[in-house]
């Protein structure tokens, strides 16, 4: 039996654009993911800025997952984080040839934890 990784993960990619985004965006304090309800699936996957009231609040509390690069922080919404593990954040550019017209983050799952619809964007815990 193989154990497999339940955690949140995040592309080279992805790390990539989040860091260009607080450079841009002159936001010190990273990005915040989280889960909210609705969507075609239950849940839609949220990723944005977090603001400095938020980021006050979350550096008070015990225990908040902080996945760290070089340059970035994500932050993880202790409320969301059990519907979120198993996921992968990822980005990626367009390219015609392979008939991706955007930019734009995914979101990957693990199968055997989630399940996604066409969207790419909502989400099923199982």
């Amino acid at each position: 039996m193989s154990l497999k990784k339940v955690g949140i993960q995040v592309t080279v990619n992805a790390w990539q654009k989040i860091s260009e985004i607080m450079i841009q965006s002159n936001n010190k304090y990273g990005l915040m993911y989280s889960a909210s309800s609705g969507g075609c699936s239950g849940f839609n996957f949220d990723l944005g800025l977090l603001d400095k009231p938020t980021y006050k609040k979350m550096s008070k509390m015990k225990y908040v997952t902080i996945l760290t690069d070089v340059n970035a922080k994500v932050y993880v919404d202790p409320m969301s984080e059990m519907h979120l593990l198993g996921t992968t954040i990822d980005y990626i550019k367009e390219d015609y040839s392979q008939g991706q017209f955007e930019n734009k983050f995914i979101f990957e799952v693990d199968k055997d934890l989630l399940s996604t619809c066409g969207c790419g964007i909502s989400f099923t815990p199982k």
